[in-house]
């Protein structure tokens, strides 16, 4: 019965894997309640100093709320704190369960981490130049006004919300699906069915955002996908990190489309008049097939660099 449960003095993977997302789910739905009182606590007696009426103060926090991305720093501190306490849970569970050292998941800072997050990103900012060319000339999309109602130190204030919010977006999710999820799959089962399943659990996510439905499962899949031959490639997680916080940069607070069902504005705006299977409707164009398009050739291409330094992706993974 021990064999069941354990192998090499700790639990196996799949039971790892079990607790974690039980842990998981619990702390995000706490972590939630408790920064959200929090936070409407706060704002609420700062408004109150100020002489708003109660009633007016209880309509401002749910404004705040709803439109998260209307109030930069709002949007940082919930972010800030779902990083917090999601890379705490990964820690405590790598330190007692795992019996692993954290960093080992890809956080080395060794030489040139810097560059494999920066290469990351350059190359899906690269992709998303070519996906936002490609709506314009197909007519999918036309832009109707460049850096709304902004004067250009508004515009950086923008643009560097946007850069600040999705690193810390491409940090925990990295850690969560290609981190934790991926590489303990990887030590159970070979490298390549732990990427189908980790990538599959991240498209999973995905269906609780606005919009979604199985043209974004799919999207997101492949996305999941093209992010773990990142860390195949280096094995660490800052190329994948790159290359996550730039989709996320690039599509929103930069060419101005909806980031996974989320309006986060944007340096251009878009008026999308293609059809929902080619610009992915309220999802976004994760969900389209132009943009799934370009991100398979992606994923391709670093499939085709992985098998090239390592000629399989059977054995990666093992930490």
């Amino acid at each position: 019965m021990k064999k069941f449960f354990m192998r090499g003095g700790r639990l196996r993977a799949g039971w790892r894997i079990a607790l974690y997302l039980i842990a998981s789910l619990i702390v995000t739905i706490v972590g939630s309640l408790g920064v959200g009182l929090l936070v409407g606590l706060t704002i609420g007696a700062a408004l109150a100093n100020q002489g708003v009426p109660n009633t007016e103060i209880s309509a401002r926090i749910q404004t705040m709320f709803t439109h998260l991305f209307d109030f930069p720093l709002l949007a940082l501190s919930f972010q800030g704190a779902r990083v917090l306490l999601g890379l705490g849970l990964i820690w405590l569970f790598r330190r007692w369960i795992d019996k692993r050292e954290f960093r080992a998941l890809g956080f080395q800072l060794t030489n040139g981490w810097w560059k494999e997050f920066g290469a990351g990103f350059v190359f899906i900012l690269a992709m998303w130049v070519m996906i936002f060319a490609l709506t314009l000339l197909t007519g999918a999309a036309q832009i109707s006004e460049v850096g709304p109602s902004l004067n250009f130190a508004a515009i950086l204030g923008a643009l560097a919300f946007g850069l600040g919010f999705n690193l810390l977006v491409g940090i925990i999710e990295e850690a969560d699906a290609r981190g934790y999820i991926l590489q303990n799959l990887a030590e159970g089962i070979r490298f390549a069915p732990a990427v189908i399943i980790s990538s599959a659990y991240f498209a999973f996510l995905h269906r609780l955002n606005p919009g979604a439905g199985w043209g974004s499962t799919i999207g997101i899949f492949f996305a999941g996908i093209t992010l773990a031959m990142g860390y195949y490639l280096t094995q660490r997680l800052w190329f994948s990190i790159g290359m996550h916080a730039a989709w996320n940069f690039a599509e929103g607070p930069v060419f101005g489309f909806l980031v996974s069902g989320l309006d986060m504005g944007g340096l251009f705006k878009i008026n999308v008049t293609g059809p929902e299977w080619l610009m992915g409707g309220a999802f976004g164009p994760e969900a389209g097939a132009l943009a799934v398009g370009v991100e398979v050739a992606a994923m391709m291409i670093l499939i085709w660099f992985a098998r090239r330094k390592k000629g399989t992706l059977v054995n990666a993974g093992k930490n």
